[in-house]
């Protein structure tokens, strides 16, 4: 089975308890490593509709380490707000390793951040007319040359799907910012 398939197996898998975990250790995690590692972050969100930002400005203090979120959930916002190209979204879909990047890219030439976050996926309850999967999401953080781009799936309502996506991506940022 190949690191991939063993991964989203891994998420699917345990969809629920990533669903009900409680983040919040994790995002005081962010918050301190943050402020030692001078990393100022922004979140460019599609899938999730802020979802991410709201529980990074949860925190008290977060202005010290958060600067901004764009919610592009239209493919036009993704290139009229990050400067992701169209051909690039008609070439690989909106949910695409390749959109993430770009989406991450374009977020950190918009603002004050030097870590930036993407996310994007098909939440359902339908699809977005591609043969990609519900529950499909591909995020991704950028710091300076440093970009991790990766993909899981997530089984539940649309409701649980961008709950768990956001949490997901929360604790893959707390292991991102703590290798950095």
């Amino acid at each position: 089975m190949s690191l991939n398939k063993s991964v989203n197996l891994y998420y699917t898998l345990t969809y629920h308890s990533i669903y009900m975990i409680n983040i919040s250790e994790k995002l005081k995690g962010i918050k301190i490593l943050a402020k030692k590692k001078d990393l100022i972050l922004s979140t460019a969100e599609s899938c999730t509709g802020g979802l991410i930002a709201k529980y990074l400005t949860d925190l008290p203090g977060s202005s010290e380490f958060y600067d901004s979120s764009f919610i592009t959930y239209s493919n036009s916002s993704k290139s009229l707000l990050l400067d992701v190209k169209n051909e690039l979204i008609e070439t690989h879909g909106a949910v695409s390793k390749e959109v993430v990047i770009e989406m991450c890219k374009g977020l950190l030439l918009k603002n004050k951040a030097n870590l930036g976050v993407s996310v994007s996926g098909i939440m359902g309850p339908s699809s977005d007319n591609t043969s990609k999967k519900i529950g499909l999401v591909w995020a991704c953080f950028n710091y300076k040359d440093q970009i991790k781009a990766y993909q899981f799936e997530l089984t539940g309502s649309r409701s649980e799907n961008r709950e768990a996506a956001a949490k997901t991506v929360i604790i893959n940022l707390y292991d991102f910012i703590n290798e950095l």
